[in-house]
């Protein structure tokens, strides 16, 4: 299971990155564009949060103990990206 929190870090890292980076180019370049970034980067990351525990559920191998506590480990690192996002960038 480390491998995969090592992995969520990894992708919760990237996700911040093209967030704070693909905000700050829409902001620049055609700012009235900001709020519809925003609303489709949040589908996107909501989206490929929910992929990636989809693909621990069906290919890892787990107890279901194990499947809880990556499953919250992964919310709250869900809801730690969305918060240091809007920080670095508001």
């Amino acid at each position: 299971m480390t491998a995969w929190i090592v992995f969520a870090l990894i992708f919760y890292t990237l996700l911040i990155y093209a967030w704070v980076k693909g905000l700050g180019a829409v902001q620049r370049y055609q700012p009235e564009k900001a709020v519809t970034f925003y609303f489709i980067m949040a589908a996107i990351r909501f989206t490929m949060a929910l992929t990636v525990v989809a693909f621990y559920m069906l290919f890892a191998r787990h107890t279901q103990e194990e499947a809880v506590t990556f499953c919250l480990i992964f919310t709250l690192m869900y809801v730690a990206m969305v918060i240091i996002s809007i920080m670095l960038k508001h």
